[in-house]
């Protein structure tokens, strides 16, 4: 005789215990989608106001962490003209966190009344930005190009110290020696020749001023290692110190 088959029960502890399971996963799975922002952080922002950057952005304490898309986020806020790069991170506690990466601030072109950004961009003067140099006269379109570049790559702190730039080409008896040339007047009373081709030479200038003071004319637009500060008709020359 073949023997029988048993069959096999199934407990109903176990049933139960992967149903409990199931229904945890779920349930936790539903709270977080819909758990709420607990806490807003921004990050990196000088110019533009949090308050201004939470609108734009669309999210509150209200909104659900995993509802709000980061990708929406970012396309938000680069429609904000100084925000160039926006980082989203979010935390599983509730937490978002906005990293703002902004447009520096260059010069305001009293000629055309726009302020002009590192990205070449260019926006209507607001009474709420501050801290940034005016432009006084007219620019050759593809010198102001390369002018916006180099300026792009100088430290905010010291475009901040400029008060007026000034386009004015190097002469000798009236042929144009250096077409690129500008004069900037700095907000402690110095005035600085500046080229292009040695503009990043500005970002030594707090180093430079430490030692040369204020009240007189400094010549950085000569690719030498040396400088030129004339002060009252008495002409110092200095080597530019390197702090690389």
């Amino acid at each position: 005789m073949k023997p029988k088959k048993k069959k096999r029960k199934l407990r109903i502890s176990g049933l139960i215990f992967i149903l409990l399971v199931l229904y945890i996963i779920a349930m936790l799975g539903y709270y977080l989608f819909t758990m709420p922002i607990k806490r807003i952080i921004v990050n990196g922002n000088v110019n533009v106001t949090e308050h201004e950057i939470l609108k734009m952005a669309n999210i509150s304490v209200e909104t659900s962490v995993f509802k709000a898309s980061s990708s929406s986020i970012k396309k938000r806020l680069k429609e904000i003209p100084l925000i160039d790069d926006v980082k989203i991170k979010k935390s599983i506690l509730g937490t978002i966190t906005i990293t703002i990466e902004e447009n520096k601030l260059l010069f305001y072109d009293v000629l055309t009344g726009k302020l002009y950004l590192s990205n070449e961009n260019t926006i209507a003067e607001e009474d709420k930005y501050i801290g940034y140099p005016t432009l006084v006269n007219y620019v050759p379109s593809d010198i102001l190009k390369s002018f916006i570049k180099g300026l792009s790559k100088i430290d905010e702190d010291i475009i901040a110290m400029i008060s007026e730039i000034e386009y004015s080409p190097d002469k000798y008896n009236d042929v144009v020696i250096d077409d690129e040339r500008f004069l900037l007047r700095m907000n402690d009373g110095n005035i600085v020749y500046i080229n292009i081709v040695n503009i990043e030479k500005l970002n030594r200038y707090q180093t430079i001023y430490a030692s040369v003071g204020s009240g007189g004319i400094l010549y950085l637009d000569s690719s030498s290692e040396n400088y030129i500060f004339d002060k009252d008709g008495d002409q110092k020359v200095e080597e530019e110190k390197n702090e690389d």
